[in-house]
């Protein structure tokens, strides 16, 4: 007999059964590797089939609906209430929750949307857009590093790109677009240009829109360049290279060839609220 085990094997019913429309009959088998006596099993069998057990199981499930509708606004606010609410049930059917954290659910939906919705405008720029700000979010609230101010950037060093930066191109101006998700407004038409936006842990909001030459950089430096290289893509504009890596969108690495990844403070959840509510303060 082990607690650990029975919660195991417990824990798995309810996540399976808040996906699934029902228990696989060979599920109670698949614990044969738990270490459960037969009083165990037979207790679990006669949970699998009471109303309580499906009660707690539908609360789950509402549970990561409710999390992925609050966390996923404006990508779900692309798309029509009845899509939204099958693609939302055809994910928890298919997908069990492997993670108590949202991030990590959010993100799994999202390779979900642009896997399986339909052609929608504006939405695979939303979906990365959001899953942008998800990544850099995180990065954000992670404690600071005690790291020393970098020292002056030599020509020969390497600059590689913040894993938690991104660079979105949109078919709209930024604002307009998010202004219409947030306020419920007619969206902006798509148009042939487009709108880069930028999203690194080190800025204010988190996200801001990135000039033609940031969007360039920011290219150039996947895997990496060196910052000879970089200056001479921008006609030498330090001034560019230097922003970007404050902003926490690239890294420069040190002597010894590791990335030195800047870290721009502790910061929280609430920092993904305020980047979206917000953006009607941001210049276009």
């Amino acid at each position: 007999m082990s607690l650990a085990d029975l919660q195991t094997a417990l824990g798995t019913m309810v996540v399976t059964r808040g996906s699934a429309a029902r228990l696989e009959p060979g599920l109670l088998d698949s614990f044969g590797g738990l270490n459960l006596t037969a009083e165990e099993r037979a207790w679990l069998n006669q949970v699998a089939h009471s109303p309580g057990f499906e009660v707690t199981c539908k609360i789950q499930r509402w549970w990561r609906e409710l999390r992925l509708r609050q966390t996923l606004p404006l990508t779900l606010a692309l798309l029509e209430p009845e899509k939204c609410a099958e693609l939302l049930n055809a994910y928890l059917d298919t997908h069990p929750s492997l993670s108590l954290f949202y991030i990590p659910e959010a993100l799994g939906f999202l390779d979900f949307v642009t896997q399986t919705a339909p052609a929608v405008a504006h939405l695979g720029a939303i979906a990365k857009f959001e899953r942008a700000m998800l990544l850099a979010t995180e990065d954000a609230a992670a404690p600071s590093s005690q790291t020393s101010e970098a020292a002056e950037l030599l020509p020969a060093q390497r600059i590689t790109r913040h894993p938690a930066a991104s660079i979105v191109g949109f078919s709209a101006p930024p604002a307009a677009l998010l202004g219409a998700l947030l306020f419920d407004q007619p969206l902006p038409a798509p148009q042939e240009q487009i709108f880069p936006v930028l999203v690194a842990p080190g800025l204010p909001r988190l996200w801001r829109p990135a000039t033609p030459d940031e969007a360039l950089l920011f290219a150039c430096c996947q895997p990496s360049a060196t910052v000879e290289l970089l200056l001479a893509t921008v006609d030498g504009n330090a001034r560019l290279l230097e922003t970007l890596l404050s902003a926490g969108a690239l890294c420069a690495t040190n002597r010894r060839g590791s990335a030195r990844l800047p870290r721009p403070g502790v910061k929280t959840h609430r920092q993904l609220r305020r980047a979206t509510v917000q953006i009607g303060l941001l210049a276009e």
